[in-house]
């Protein structure tokens, strides 16, 4: 189920709206990736280098996402991959044109 009070809450930390916006951008990016595979999505090793954050920030962060429905997780041996869950962000801004009468 839909949750807009726990998708704005993630979104309104800012390193999380620019690790959404890493995600939606995954295929054009550009350069080194630490641990490239044929598994779809970004691995929080290349969150830890965009960033510079710590892998356990990485994870607290990984984590909202998640919850939030926003962001899907694919384990991948010792790393975890993250792709940007498109419905949920689309029925999230449905939504709010709803509530809102926009």
């Amino acid at each position: 189920m839909l949750e807009p009070v726990k998708i704005s809450k993630a979104l309104s930390e800012p390193i999380r709206y620019k690790i959404m916006l890493l995600l939606v951008n995954q295929y054009s990016r550009e350069g080194p990736q630490c641990c490239s595979s044929s598994t779809e999505g970004v691995c929080n090793c290349e969150i830890m280098a965009e960033f510079g954050m710590i892998q356990s920030r990485v994870s607290y962060h990984m984590k909202e996402l998640t919850e939030a429905g926003l962001v899907t997780e694919k384990p991948f041996g010792k790393w975890k991959y993250y792709s940007l869950n498109t419905e949920t962000l689309k029925d999230y801004v449905t939504r709010l044109g709803m509530d809102f009468k926009l």
